[in-house]
């Protein structure tokens, strides 16, 4: 797995994980309380599916494309690279 791609494996997993157990941080369901664990999860298998789209099926340059878009929320996580800017 690429770089990008395991960025993106592990923030997914926290944010999975962080459902299942009822700790979202506040950036991730927001300062209102909007927050259903079954939205984040169904986010995450989505988000899941995306990532192996743009893995196994699709090609360089859009494979990367959608990948940085992917990891465009996380842009101010300590692990985002500059150069994944969409």
């Amino acid at each position: 797995m690429n770089e990008i791609a395991a960025f993106l494996d592990a923030r997914i997993t926290e944010d999975e994980k962080a459902a299942r157990t009822g700790t979202l941080p506040e950036e991730v369901w927001g300062a209102r309380g909007w927050y259903e664990p079954a939205r984040v999860l169904s986010e995450c298998e989505a988000k899941r599916r995306l990532l192996r789209f743009a893995l196994a099926d699709l090609g360089e340059p859009h494979g990367s494309s959608v990948l940085k878009l992917l990891a465009g929320p996380w842009a101010g996580h300590g692990g985002y690279r500059p150069e994944w800017k969409a």
